[in-house]
């Protein structure tokens, strides 16, 4: 299942890089990516694991990109 957020003060894009690596190693995920205005998140990944991790990936940008808010998309 793919799954959109909107990623708010994101700024730099090796912080991207970064952010993507450490999501690599959730248990889960299958993909994830950053657009390139790094405005939006695409996450794919088992049905039932989305709640955690989303909640380790709210952690994960708020550690390695200081200000970095993530949101649901909704379509």
């Amino acid at each position: 299942m793919l799954r959109s957020y909107h990623l708010n003060h994101l700024t730099d894009a090796d912080k991207a890089e970064k952010i993507l690596h450490e999501m690599d190693n959730l248990e889960g995920i299958r993909s994830a990516s950053i657009s390139e205005d790094l405005k939006e998140l695409d996450v794919e990944a088992e049905e039932g694991c989305f709640s955690l991790i989303m909640d380790r990936t709210v952690n994960i940008c708020r550690r390695v990109a200081d200000g970095c808010e993530i949101t649901f998309m909704f379509h």
